[in-house]
């Protein structure tokens, strides 16, 4: 539909899935921010490329895109608004590009665990960050299988990084808004360091 959406509460993943069905999640998208974007910009459905499905219970606001039109003419500050979320969204996705390209699986589990600290449903614990996430949503975070990522998680609890049972995920010593001082940084094999891993209804998006 030609469409804006709103999300008044609740939470959407952005996602990608190839022709055999698997999926990857681009993007998790949280009370006060936009999709459904692409329509205003391109008129033909096969730009949108993309898929937005809800993570829990959402309320959601929409607009024709018209009536955003007639809005934004009036109102900079809402094309200004739309525009940084973008560029947001645009950032995250190049950082994750990146990650596929020169950080092996555990750095990219280590980045994505960062990241969920820095989400609206991640909760303070005593010993750090607590987030719920099941092995299959990791994987499909990533670009791994699900065993790959309940292996990488297991390595980064023996390193005394984190404590996994079932999908509640404890991240030692973490703190919210901590993006430029990664908490979970695997060790390799050889004792050094790996690559710094912090965070840096269906429809079309």
């Amino acid at each position: 539909p030609d469409v804006l959406y709103y999300i008044i509460s609740g939470s959407v993943e952005v996602m990608i899935e190839d022709e055999e069905g698997n999926e990857m999640v681009l993007a998790y998208l949280n009370r006060g921010q936009f999709f459904g974007e692409m329509g205003l910009f391109f008129q033909d459905e096969a730009t949108r490329s993309a898929w937005v499905r809800t993570r829990n219970a959402c309320e959601l606001a929409e607009m024709t895109y018209s009536r955003f039109r007639q809005i934004a003419a009036e109102s900079p500050g809402l094309v200004f608004e739309l525009a940084t979320q973008l560029a947001t969204r645009l950032d995250r996705t190049n950082r994750k590009l990146g990650d596929l390209a020169f950080v092996d699986v555990t750095g990219r589990v280590a980045h994505a665990i960062n990241n969920l600290c820095e989400e609206p449903d991640a909760m303070t614990h005593p010993e750090g960050m607590q987030i719920k996430v099941s092995r299959q949503e990791l994987s499909r975070l990533v670009g791994c299988s699900r065993e790959m990522a309940g292996r990488v998680l297991k390595v980064l609890e023996d390193q005394g990084l984190l404590r996994a049972t079932g999908k509640t995920i404890v991240v030692f010593n973490a703190r919210p808004k901590m993006r430029t001082r990664p908490v979970v940084v695997p060790v390799k094999q050889s004792g050094k360091p790996a690559r710094p891993a912090g965070s840096g209804q269906q429809q079309e998006e």
